[in-house]
């Protein structure tokens, strides 16, 4: 009983050490990504702010079609997912993942960034309209997959270097639930970002009369 109760414990503690260096690595992605915008040449800083109008434009004219919008949200988002899940059952699969889960968090600041930069104070109402929940959520679930992913790859890598047996059956099958729930959460995730994030974006621009 003591044995699997240390069992526990160590394994709660390899997750919060893992999940504290994946939110400092998401954090500094998303500095990085919002400082980045500010360094861009000014003829690129145009075009995205055409890009920022265009997007908004079609949040609040209605053009952007929600079906369409849907598909193409879950499509990007469970191939991610995949990726990173298959990832984990490979020996190369922990620098790939970090490298993905970065890239995620700086795209997040470059976004942010961006709106900053063009809507200045207007743009932090903005930001939270554009970031919540679905941000927010996909940032729970990428965090959860990449703690997962990493686990497996190290624990397969550790197994090939010191000549271990693993029940590979079993942590596959706790893999796959963890491969569901991403997928599931992506789903809700996307239902967010199509039909909740607009609306609320389209109120703040209205109030603010941007």
């Amino acid at each position: 009983m003591n044995k699997l109760v240390d069992k526990l414990k160590k394994r709660v503690t390899i997750n919060r050490k893992m999940f504290l260096f994946l939110f400092t690595l998401f954090m500094v992605g998303m500095i990085f990504g919002s400082l980045f915008v500010a360094i861009l040449k000014e003829s690129d800083q145009t075009l995205i702010k055409d890009s920022l109008k265009q997007f908004f434009t079609g949040v609040t004219n209605h053009t952007i079609v929600p079906e369409k919008a849907f598909i193409s949200s879950i499509i990007s988002q469970i191939t991610y997912v995949l990726i990173v899940w298959l990832l984990g059952i490979s020996v190369i699969g922990f620098p790939i993942v970090l490298i993905f889960y970065f890239s995620k968090a700086f795209t997040l600041g470059f976004s942010i960034g961006s709106i900053l930069l063009h809507y200045k104070t207007k743009g932090v109402l903005l930001t939270l309209g554009y970031i919540f929940p679905h941000q927010i959520l996909n940032f729970f679930i990428y965090t959860i997959l990449a703690i997962y992913s990493l686990s497996l790859s190290l624990k397969i890598f550790n197994a090939l270097v010191h000549k271990k047996k693993i029940d590979f059956r079993f942590i596959l099958n706790k893999y796959l639930l963890i491969l569901l729930l991403s997928i599931l959460g992506i789903l809700v995730s996307s239902v967010f970002e199509v039909f909740v994030m607009p609306k609320i974006v389209e109120f703040i621009m209205t109030f603010l009369s941007i």
